[in-house]
């Protein structure tokens, strides 16, 4: 379906929330899956810091790839992540077409924000939509 500004039809607050919510454990559950396999196949050395203490630096190398990846390879294609499947939302331009990879890159690098989701508290649109261009949409 396509929306228009006449007929878009925005998520609700409790859905946005509730997406960000299952997002969020479903990126975690992704992010120490990515970290135990290439612990596994070998990326597991330790280093020390200047105090002696040692520690494996790979989860925080993978922290932000991650979570970029997640909504880039799932927003692009799909339109939506696991929590907008289950919240029965989508992400789509101002026009309600597909948002383009630019949009989506853009969408989610902003998500990188400090207390981007803070926004959330005065409206039902984040910064990541504003700066985007994109809305999220009930399907």
């Amino acid at each position: 379906m396509r929306y228009t500004d006449n007929n878009l039809n925005l998520a609700s607050l409790a859905q946005r929330i509730l997406t960000v919510m299952i997002d969020m454990v479903t990126y975690f559950i992704i992010w120490i899956l990515v970290t135990v396999s290439l612990i596994h196949f070998g990326f597991d050395q330790t280093y020390t810091t200047a105090t002696g203490e040692q520690f494996i630096l790979l989860p925080l190398i993978t922290l932000v790839p991650v979570f970029w990846g997640y909504y880039i390879l799932t927003e692009y294609p799909f339109q939506k992540t696991l929590g907008k499947l289950l919240t029965k939302t989508k992400v789509v331009s101002l026009t309600g077409h597909r948002p383009t990879l630019k949009q989506i890159i853009l969408r989610t690098l902003c998500r990188s924000i400090p207390f981007e989701y803070f926004s959330y508290l005065v409206t039902v649109e984040g910064i990541h939509d504003k700066l985007s261009k994109t809305r999220v949409v009930t399907i």
